[in-house]
């Protein structure tokens, strides 16, 4: 049996205001948070003009 836990997180980017996402903000929020621990798990984009969810992951 595996004796980790993990915490586990959500981030949420919305999109502009004509629905795209800037890959460079993407790119901060990741390495932010990845410098702080945190691993990318997936990703949940329900379609245009909504928020991209990212769900993250780390250690306790």
């Amino acid at each position: 049996m595996n004796d980790q836990t993990w915490s586990y997180q959500t981030i949420e980017i919305k999109p502009s205001f004509l629905g795209h996402f800037a890959v460079e903000s993407l790119n901060e929020v990741l390495t932010r948070e990845g410098m702080n621990g945190w691993e990318l798990v997936s990703t949940l984009n329900v379609g245009p003009m909504r928020p991209i969810i990212l769900f993250l992951k780390k250690k306790r």
